[in-house]
């Protein structure tokens, strides 16, 4: 009995959690400029995988495009580090169509991100911490 007291009162003065509450995590999507095909979305909780392998997702979502900006409510999670990828599959073919060098062909975003990077960014410059319920901008980019 005075072990488990004693981890909990170490836990509380470090600062960490003993609880496992959950938090609302919405992303608002803007600059879709065509309101046609779905939206795939992948939410990561992890490097591995990221930023295109739905395997390894935590989940993934399809919505049907229904406006130039959407909001939209990706569930309840516990506290922690979590990055989004997306984009906007206009022909509604569940990939994402890239040139012969590998450059998209559809418009996508990330959270943290509002310019096209040089090449698939890291989950480290993507992630957000999720402390507190919260909606993330992510701004669609074409090349």
């Amino acid at each position: 009995m005075k072990k488990i007291v004693l981890v909990g009162l170490i836990s509380s003065l470090l600062g960490f959690s003993t609880s496992l509450e959950k938090y609302k995590f919405s992303i608002k999507v803007e600059g879709i400029s065509e309101i046609k095909g779905n939206l795939g979305i992948l939410l990561f909780n992890s490097e591995d995988g990221y930023p295109e392998t739905s395997k390894k997702a935590l989940r993934s979502y399809t919505i049907k495009v229904e406006s130039e900006s959407m909001t939209i409510e990706l569930g309840e999670f516990t506290a922690g580090e979590y990055a989004v990828t997306l984009m906007q599959d206009k022909n509604m073919n569940g990939i994402m169509d890239k040139n012969m060098i590998g450059i998209p062909k559809e418009p996508f975003g990330f959270t943290k991100l509002q310019s096209v990077p040089f090449g698939a960014p890291s989950f480290e410059e993507t992630s957000i911490i999720l402390a507190k319920s919260k909606t993330e901008r992510i701004k669609l980019m074409e090349i």
